[in-house]
């Protein structure tokens, strides 16, 4: 639209309470972005209210009701059903009235649009919790039976997913939303789920979602500048993620569409299109996401016709405008991504209101799943174990080394959130500790920390690895900090003053041998040993022929790298000598497929490289014995103890058998060095009655050493560290 220069003049004046709000909201959240609001934990009552916003498809109406009644008897709760009808007479509706008498019902003549007609509907609702459902969805039977236990004080919403009612319509509809920004616009879309993992959701698609009834209320009146229909369910995410609550979608709970659009029978096309542009732009207004400054933000105000401007000049737009930019920007500054919201998130067991028992928030700065070191092995056998004793958060780092195989890991976990920025190469070199340790508690991990503490009020808040003890205790309100060190690597040099100084203020430090216990001498410092899963129950003696050795050794960690190298080139040829047909199997993980063509040691006879994650317990079967050549080590070798436990002689380097040396499990043979340990293999490769004698250790000797016992020692701390 074309002005001249008094009116163009008079039309940016106009606009004068939007571009101050723009501009104020902008700076406020720069210099004062606040830190994320802890809510205090609560709790709600059982119930849920199914709320039916209701325009002229009364034939439509009557199967959503039907097929919401089935869903409602399978659930153990009170609930209630309301249809609020609008813009449509109430005598059309009088058959339903007399087949649903349970139903409450409300109607008003004029049209409210979506916003409005929901905002009636909340006035009547008498349960905390209540499920949106458009007039042309129908749910499955199982739909609400699946989502009620995603429920939780910080959830703000549940989606469920969505599926076309005619097989035939490409699927653009699923009920997962997420969003990209494209320089000044933000582009929202709906994603095909890839598994049935409850994830993250941009937002609450309005048409079939459960949502807390108080914060839905708040949220609802402050989007009436939607009016007529279209962005305000997005808003209400935004709102969600940006005050710090979590928008889940779960793929479990289905419902089904029929797509018959009522917006294309109130209003022509010219003008849905108008509105979805003037509801877009003041998406982004009010959000702030995109690079759209103030400036070119009134400059694209101005583009629009007559009527769009009338609608955005309102002094009560801008306040809401300054109100919610503010809020999403500063959530900005303190590093959420909305754009990362539906794909980091994960949600695998039910959430419920908080229950008397530890909320844990591991945080690690490796990838754990699946399990491609020992360290990660760690974590998931005992989260697997505390899981019925503790509710466990993970936040990790290394997110791009997460794939579809992870997410059967997530399972003993409330919640899993995933980051990315520390920005190292595998091929870098090892940094000192004051650069490692900076590096590793990079601006993103510290970000979704701080978050994660304001959402979850976790009861401790366990750092897993000594290269993120620079995170440092960060107290945000009652949470104790647990230093949980699969290594120390403390050795008299200058660093240890460094690594010192990141222990001091935690309130207990946990270490995996006796020996790393020593080193540290540090008055709060808990053993929780490294153990292994018992396979004694299916032992078979050892196989003599042929002869093979297992090396259960992740080329992520370097010492096996070098381990095995040095094994390789001091006993393997004086081996393979004596045993021709001998075999070495190396599970050396996904990092050891770059390393094969480069390194001629692994390219011998005989030796054969796994260069991929595995289950090692067809391997510790087929094992004549294992070895553990490392050098060097600090911790303790889970390898070690997984073979022994399998009932496979280990023979290891002193060195590598840290740890274990007072076990009492006759099976473990430790010599001085890697070129000592071809004597012993030799002699146990010959003498296969001497093998059998020794690699089945008593009973009583191993209890200790099962993850079930070391998951009670973890949990036993756990509640040493909460008692008053």
């Amino acid at each position: 639209m074309k002005f001249g220069w008094a009116s163009s003049l008079r039309q940016r004046l106009r606009f004068t309470p939007l571009h101050l709000a723009l501009i104020g909201a902008d700076l406020l959240a720069r210099v004062w972005p606040t830190r994320w609001r802890t809510r205090a934990a609560g709790s709600f009552k059982p119930g849920v209210s199914v709320l039916i916003p209701e325009r002229g498809t009364p034939d439509l109406l009557a199967e959503c009701l039907a097929a919401a009644d089935t869903a409602l008897r399978r659930i153990d709760e009170p609930y209630e059903v309301i249809v609020v009808v609008n813009g449509a007479p109430e005598v059309d509706y009088a058959p339903l009235r007399l087949t649903h008498p349970q139903v409450r019902w409300e109607f008003h003549g004029e049209g409210l649009g979506y916003n409005g007609a929901i905002r009636a509907g909340l006035q009547a609702v008498s349960h905390d919790w209540v499920y949106l459902l458009n007039s042309d969805m129908r749910l499955d039977p199982d739909a609400l039976a699946q989502i009620l236990p995603l429920r939780a004080p910080e959830v703000f919403a549940v989606t469920s997913q969505i599926f076309f009612v005619d097989p035939k319509r490409r699927r653009e509809e699923t009920g997962w939303s997420d969003c990209r920004v494209i320089g000044a616009q933000v582009e929202i879309y709906e994603r095909e789920p890839l598994s049935q993992l409850a994830r993250g959701n941009l937002y609450p698609g309005g048409g079939s979602s459960l949502c807390q009834v108080a914060l839905l209320k708040e949220y609802v009146a402050s989007t009436q500048s939607y009016s007529p229909f279209y962005y305000e369910d997005a808003d209400w995410g935004a709102r969600g993620w940006a005050d710090g609550l979590e928008v889940l979608f779960c793929p479990d709970s289905h419902a089904h569409h029929h797509h018959r659009g009522t917006v294309s029978r109130y209003f022509d096309a010219a003008e849905v299109e108008r509105v979805i542009a003037r509801n877009a732009l003041q998406f982004e207004l009010r959000h702030g996401w995109t690079e759209l400054t103030p400036a070119r933000a009134m400059g694209k105000v101005c583009d629009n016709d007559y009527r769009t401007q009338q609608e955005l000049y309102a002094p009560a737009l801008a306040r809401g405008v300054f109100t919610e930019r503010l809020r999403s920007r500063r959530a900005l500054a303190r590093g959420f991504q909305f754009t990362r919201a539906a794909v980091d998130h994960y949600y695998p067991r039910a959430q419920g209101a908080r229950k008397a028992r530890p909320r844990v928030l591991l945080v690690t700065p490796f990838a754990l799943f699946p399990p491609a070191h020992g360290g990660a092995r760690r974590i998931a056998e005992l989260a697997a174990r505390l899981a019925g004793d503790a509710d466990l958060i993970l936040l990790s780092d290394e997110r791009s080394l997460y794939n579809p195989a992870s997410e059967a890991f997530f399972a003993a976990f409330r919640s899993v959130h995933l980051v990315e920025g520390r920005g190292d190469q595998a091929a870098d070199a090892t940094l000192p500790w004051p650069q490692r340790l900076q590096r590793h508690a990079h601006m993103a991990l510290r970000a979704e920390l701080e978050r994660l503490i304001a959402v979850y009020d976790p009861d401790i808040v366990q750092i897993e690895f000594m290269e993120l003890a620079g995170l440092r205790p960060q107290r945000k309100g009652r949470e104790k900090w647990l230093l949980a060190l699969h290594d120390v690597y403390l050795d008299g040099g200058r660093e240890d003053l460094v690594q010192k100084q990141a222990m001091q203020d935690f309130d207990a430090i946990t270490v995996c041998s006796e020996e790393d216990a020593a080193l540290l001498s540090h008055p709060r410092s808990h053993l929780v040993a490294n153990g292994a899963t018992s396979r004694l129950d299916r032992y078979l003696p050892s196989p003599s022929q042929p002869p093979e050795l297992l090396f259960m050794g992740p080329f992520r960690y370097a010492p096996n790298y070098a381990g095995i190298r040095a094994f390789i080139r001091q006993c393997w040829p004086a081996i393979r000598a004596r045993y021709p047909q001998a075999q070495l199997t190396i599970l050396g993980g996904p990092e050891s497929s770059s390393m094969r063509h480069g390194e001629p040691l692994l390219r011998m006879p005989g030796v054969n490289l796994i260069d991929r994650f595995v289950d090692p317990a067809d391997y510790l079967r087929r094992a004549t014995l294992t070895i553990n050549p490392q050098q060097e080590i600090r911790g303790s070798a889970l390898k070690l103890i997984e073979s022994l436990l399998a009932g496979r002689i280990c023979v290891s380097t002193r060195d590598g058998a840290r740890g274990f040396t007072e076990t009492g499990l006759a099976g473990l043979i430790s010599v001085d060095d890697v070129a000592a340990m071809s004597a012993p293999i030799v002699e146990l490769l010959s003498d296969a009655a001497r093998r059998h004698h020794i690699e089945l250790p008593e009973p009583e000797s191993v209890a200790r050493w099962t993850w079930d016992g070391i998951a009670r020692a973890q949990l036993a701390l756990y509640q040493k560290l909460l008692t008053p």
